[in-house]
């Protein structure tokens, strides 16, 4: 075969290291390849030697890559060098790769059924519906507000099993094999840390320890790892962490890691809860695979587990398969997962090869930063452990960057404690500068006082660079990169305003866009309406026709919202309103929801987005958001989100009869359960663009120019989190740690050819003090610029849709009836304070307005299980408990609220259950003579100047002579304390604190009363242990008082509607707390 083209000029320009890879055509070659050290000319090169000095056909060489990018450069560079005789090599991703095979050989798969890839969104909402037929006692089920609390634990799981290579029944049988060992060593184990840990007894742990029996892995449970030999090797490097130290505290850790006291009972209840939660997973898994398959779909990681199991399952597929590939070359080999290293060698690996796959890998573990996709170190440690004679090359000489750049990014690379370098010392990778740029560049850190301050100075750097070198027609490749789009997405609205082309390739959820939320409050109220459900049309319908694409004025929103109070039938009310553009869209929507079962999906979606005319008006819609005069980045990104959502309805609907009501319970789905639908869409607003990148994306890519900005350290560090994995089981490396985001700083520092600034702030929104990461004050602890805080900082503004405000006078005209009625509650106190809810915002449209608002299944549970437990107290007070009449009581309660019937029927079991198992239990109790539900009213708090209303309902009282017990139940996860430092919590613990708070106060001033001495209990009756059951939190009398001094500083905001503009304090509970020491001290 003639290879032309120009070959032999490349062949010439290519270094030692470089010819030497080219020129090993056969056998295992492992090329170690530093950025910048051209390894995609590497590559080509080789493929293009392969058909210049063998007699193999183009399509007997396989290229696998990461990207689809990598895989168009590879392909392009290998017809460049071999004159397109070339262009039969086969040049792919593994996943397109997976896919190819499958049409090669379609019928060992799903019995030749064509099945196409899964849209995200229809995995999750896969995903809900097998978790929502589960028992309410597996833990997979487990709910908090609605929402499946495992839901995305289960969805990032499943994609580990499978990016190991596991089936459904190959997890089963690991856990199945794990829970067996651990019930077989358990009672050993447990003797032998029973005794108190001694410096003196290390040794003989060691010894003990040694003395368990392995678990005894055969090859069919690969990749499962010995456990025995797992916790004897997690104590050798415990023991060797306290060599020397003559304490135990490491191994002290070990031996908590393996076995717990819970409540009295030893075991290794961590490890066992872990493999049955996994086993569950695997039921899900096989239900998971079942709906897709049913529903004609497959994921991206279910090809490779399919390709892999008929591979090894079918010896002439696979036979065939090694027949048709005789050379296999991997690109980025660091990020490969199980799966795919796993694809890759059992193509390769044809039996005539003896041991020796002409098989080449070329990566650099340094540049490892899809640890999160499975990808591991290890791997590049194994392709020489599983192909002994494996030819080793490292490439050392960098052909991108500035010496002064690669000896900064060897700094940052250094502090990686585990590197292929360190592992095998025969790897030296300092790079050496072959092509320096003609310009010195800068290296620096600049820290600033603020992140605005760090914002717009970065875009006022960047503009004068743009600038300049547009004015001496130079070339200046600018880049940005950043750990995650939040701060890119502010950027580039500064870079904009400045006129500075950028190119930003975003990562918006598209159901967070308002054009996309608009579509499905219009289609929520369409299904709605064609249901009857007069509750859901309220709620939708006050969303929508405050939305300004309709143009109505706010004295019409509000006449409106008054009359519909009053009458409780918003739609009504709109189809007799004296405004004929209120009619208009009643009648449109009466209309367009009797279309909804008779026209396809998409149609009815173009009659919503005003493609379409309708019968009494033609939607809005797109007038409103599509019709700018300026083509801006929002009127792109909700034209790209238009575009997405047409094309996932006809993902959606793809071999099925769907409806739009299938559609908007599809939507609900996906956010419920948090999902994103992603907008890649890359905008380009002009020549010579600014690149905004995060890291990952910046893979491959080079500037003259890159900045690193945001470089703090909560940024650039581990979080903790996650689920656990049982721990012989590697179907994802140990967490993350500080090595990986080592590896990241790396990857974005070498993007740079001759200028790399990194840039930080030292104080966060609400004043604290951020440190920049250690990362860069080790790589450039000489080049710090501190600036100044300045004057002028600029900030970025968010614009919300919601209801409009009259001026101040009309307000209080029309809301003079219920304000003179208004009595404050403890949670309409607390949804004033709430600034996380909303604050006062929040507290106007729920507690004045009464906005309608959606029920759901949480709280109707929790009403069934509160009539239930205040029946029983009635019944005690009586003629005695009797579970049976309680159990009904609350079957007949939950049936008359607004739940499906597959979720009443869940429920009704969990219900019976749970109070079965709660009056079972020796520390739950009725006291006869216990107040049951008590709804105290009208109660006056304040002083001579404000006498301000307050009510509220405690579900029971017990009194035992002056002490006076409030008992408040509430189901869901019980809080451990009402003081916490856990952010996730804090918010929650301080509204249970000041609940209790009110309710003494409320006791106190209550003529009802005459016991003063307060305590108040939180009965959490889902608690898994008694010890949970219940929470005891004792009001001072000081902060009684301090809460009817709050009191009286809101109650004139409320009843003159001043109420505060909460804007400039941030959501949390910092937040939360300025505004309440704000409105103390008169500063709000």
């Amino acid at each position: 075969m003639s290879t032309i083209g120009n070959f032999k000029d490349s062949y010439k320009q290519l270094n030692t290291a470089q010819r030497q890879a080219v020129d090993t055509l056969d056998g295992p070659v492992l090329v170690v390849a530093g950025p910048g050290t051209g390894k995609t000319q590497l590559l080509s090169m080789r493929v293009a030697n392969i058909l210049r000095k063998t007699d193999v056909d183009p399509d007997n060489i396989l290229c696998l890559t990461f990207t689809n990018k990598a895989a168009v450069n590879m392909r392009q560079r290998i017809i460049e060098l071999t004159g397109g005789e070339a262009s039969g090599v086969m040049v792919k991703t593994f996943h397109s790769f997976a896919a190819e095979l499958m049409n090669i050989y379609p019928n060992y798969f799903w019995n030749g059924a064509k099945l196409s890839t899964a849209p995200d969104a229809t995995q999750a909402e896969i995903i809900q519906s097998i978790l929502a037929k589960l028992p309410l006692d597996n833990p997979l089920a487990l709910r908090f507000a609605g929402n499946f609390t495992a839901g995305k634990d289960v969805k990032n799981a499943l994609k580990h099993v499978k990016e190991a290579g596991l089936t459904p029944d190959k997890l089963r049988a690991l856990v199945k094999a794990n829970i067996a060992y651990i019930d077989s060593v358990e009672l050993q184990l447990i003797e032998i840390l029973g005794k108190p840990l001694s410096v003196k007894h290390l040794a003989e742990l060691r010894s003990t320890i040694d003395k368990l029996n392995d678990q005894g892995i055969g090859d069919n449970l690969q990749p499962l790892q010995d456990l025995g030999l797992t916790i004897k090797s997690s104590l050798d490097f415990a023991l060797a962490q306290d060599e020397g130290t003559n304490k135990t505290k490491n191994t002290g850790k070990w031996k908590q890691r393996w076995v717990q006291n819970i409540e009295g009972k030893r075991g290794m209840h961590k490890e066992r809860e872990r493999n049955l939660w996994w086993l569950h997973l695997a039921d899900v898994y096989q239900d998971y695979r079942d709906s897709l398959h049913a529903r004609g779909y497959y994921d991206y990681a279910d090809m490779l587990v399919e390709v892999i199991n008929q591979l090894q399952k079918n010896p002439s597929m696979l036979a065939d398969a090694q027949e048709r590939f005789l050379y296999v070359l991997i690109d980025e080999f660091q990020d490969t997962n199980a799966a795919q290293l796993q694809l890759a060698n059992l193509i390769a690996d044809h039996p005539a090869s003896n041991g020796r796959p002409n098989l080449m890998a070329v990566g650099d573990d340094d540049q490892s930063i899809y640890k999160f996709n499975g990808a591991e170190l290890n791997n590049m440690l194994s392709f020489r452990s599983s192909y002994p004679q494996t030819t080793l090359i490292v490439l050392t000489d960098n052909y991108r960057s500035s010496q002064e750049i690669l000896d900064t990014s060897k700094i940052i690379i250094d502090q990686v404690n585990d590197r292929l370098s360190t592992r095998v010392p025969e790897i030296q990778k300092t790079l050496n500068a072959q092509n320096a740029p003609k310009h010195k560049g800068v290296i620096e850190h600049r820290s600033y006082a603020t992140e605005e301050q760090e914002l717009s100075s970065l875009a006022d750097s960047i503009a004068h660079l743009h600038q300049e070198a547009t004015s001496e027609s130079s070339s200046n490749h600018i880049a940005v990169l950043a750990r995650n789009h939040a701060s890119l997405r502010r950027l580039a609205s500064l870079l904009d305003a400045r006129n500075i082309p950028i190119s930003y390739e975003q990562q918006n959820n598209i159901l967070e866009q308002p054009v996309i939320l608009t579509i499905y409050q219009i289609a929520s109220a369409l299904e709605a309406i064609k249901q009857g459900d007069a509750q859901r049309v309220d709620i939708e319908l006050s969303k929508i026709v405050r939305h300004p694409m309709w143009r109505i004025s706010p004295e019409t929103l509000w006449s409106l919202a008054l009359s519909s109070r009053q009458k409780t039938n918003w739609l009504d009310v709109m189809r007799k309103s004296s405004d004929t553009k209120i009619q208009d869209i009643a009648n449109w929507l009466m209309w367009l929801s009797g279309l909804s079962d008779h026209q396809p999906l998409s149609i009815m979606l173009e009659y919503i987005i005003g493609l379409r005319p309708g019968e009494s008006l033609t939607s809005p819609l797109k007038q409103y958001y599509l019709a700018h005069t300026r083509i801006d980045t929002d009127y792109l990104a909700g034209l790209s989100a238009l575009r997405i959502l047409q094309s996932l309805a006809n993902d959606f609907a793809k071999g099925q009869q769907v409806t739009l009501k299938d559609f908007v319970e599809f939507l609900k789905t996906s956010m419920d359960s948090g999902e994103v639908i992603a907008d890649e869409s890359v905008f380009v607003s002009g020549d010579n663009a600014v690149q905004l990148l995060t890291v990952h994306k910046s893979k491959g890519l080079e500037f003259d120019t890159v900045f690193v900005m945001n470089a703090i350290d909560n940024s650039w560090k581990p979080s903790p989190g996650g689920r656990k994995y049982p721990a012989n089981l590697p179907l994802q490396p140990v967490g993350d740690d500080l090595d990986d985001y080592t590896r990241l700083m790396y990857v974005a520092a070498t993007r740079a050819k001759r200028s790399l600034i990194a840039t930080s702030h030292r104080q966060d929104i609400v004043g604290k003090e951020v440190l920049a990461t250690p990362l860069i004050h080790q790589a450039m602890p000489s080049n710090i610029i501190d600036f100044a805080e300045t004057d002028d900082p600029q900030t970025l503004l968010e614009n919300h849709l919601t209801w409009p405000h009259l001026n101040i006078a009309d307000e209080k005209k029309n809301l003079q009836d219920q304000l003179l009625a208004f009595s404050l509650s403890a949670s309409s106190l607390l949804d004033f304070l709430d600034l996380s809810k909303g604050g006062p915002e929040y507290f106007f449209e729920r507690h004045l307005l009464r906005l309608p608002e959606a029920s759901t299944t949480s709280a109707a549970f929790g009403t069934a299980i509160h009539s239930a437990l205040e029946y029983a107290q009635i019944l005690t007070n009586g003629t005695g408990l009797n579970l049976n009449k309680v159990t009904e009581h609350y079957q007949t309660i939950l049936q008359n609220q607004f739940l499906p019937s597959q979720e009443t029927k869940r429920y009704i079991e969990h219900g019976k259950v749970l109070l079965t198992k709660l009056f079972n239990s020796d520390t739950f109790w009725m006291s006869k003579g216990g107040l049951p539900e008590q709804n105290i009213q009208d109660v006056l708090v304040g002083d001579n100047n404000v006498n301000a209303k307050i009510k509220g309902t405690i579900d029971r009282i017990n009194i035992n002579n002056d002490q006076l017990i409030i008992i408040d139940y509430k189901t869901g996860k019980p809080l451990a304390s009402f003081v916490t430092k856990d952010q996730t919590k804090i918010i929650k613990a301080w509204r249970y604190r000041m609940q209790l708070i009110f309710y003494a106060l409320l006791i106190k001033k209550s003529s009802r009363f005459k016991s003063k001495n307060v305590t108040g209990q939180i009965w959490y009756v889902e608690a898994s242990s008694p010890k949970e059951l219940v929470r005891e939190y004792s009001p001072s009398q000081e902060e009684v008082d301090e809460l009817e001094h709050l009191i009286t500083i809101i109650w004139p905001k409320i009843t003159e509607l001043n109420l505060p503009d909460t804007t400039n304090y941030s959501s949390d509970y910092t937040g939360i707390q300025t505004f309440i020491q704000d409105l103390i001290s008169g500063k709000i």
